[in-house]
C-alpha cells in the first residue's frame, strides 16, 4: 500500500516538475527608450517564456500580444522574434536576447509604416529579470 502510494506521489511530482520547466514566468524591470522621446522611462512587466512551444509572451497590450517565436536558445541565452503584420497598413516587430544566468533582457520593437515607407517608432528595452510565480 505504502509503495503505490509512494510511486503515485513520485510520479505527480515529476510531472508537475516537468510542467514547470516548460514554463518559466518573468517578473521584469528595468527601462524602454522611444525613440520619439529619446528619455528612458522605468517599466515592470510580466514574460511567460514557454519552451515547448517555443513562445514568448507578454510584449504587446492585453489582446494584442502578436507571436513572438523563441529562435534559438541554450543553457546561457534565449534569442526570440516576433512580427504582426496588418496590411497593406504596418507591421510591429520585437526581437531581443534573454540571458538565463544574469536575467538581462535585451530587446527593440519597430513598428513600420508600410504605406509610407518609413519607421514610425523604436522602442529599447532594458530589463532585469528574475523568475516569478504568477500571481493567480
Amino acid at each position: 500500500m505504502y509503495r503505490v502510494f509512494f510511486l503515485l506521489a513520485w510520479g505527480f511530482a515529476a510531472t508537475a516538475q516537468a510542467q514547470t520547466a516548460a514554463t518559466l514566468t518573468l517578473a521584469c524591470k528595468g527601462t524602454v527608450t522611444s525613440s520619439l522621446d529619446s528619455k528612458p522611462e522605468p517599466l515592470s512587466m510580466g514574460l511567460i517564456i514557454n519552451f515547448t512551444t517555443r513562445t514568448v509572451h507578454g510584449f504587446g497590450v492585453p489582446g494584442a500580444d502578436y507571436p513572438v517565436t523563441i529562435t534559438a536558445a541554450d543553457d546561457v541565452i534565449v534569442t526570440f522574434s516576433g512580427e504582426y503584420k496588418e496590411p497593406p497598413f504596418s507591421t510591429d516587430s520585437i526581437g531581443g536576447t534573454i540571458d538565463r544566468v544574469t536575467g538581462a533582457l535585451e530587446a527593440t520593437a519597430r513598428s513600420y509604416d508600410e504605406m509610407n515607407h518609413k519607421t514610425l517608432s523604436v522602442m529599447s528595452y532594458s530589463l532585469q529579470c528574475r523568475p516569478a510565480q504568477r500571481m493567480f
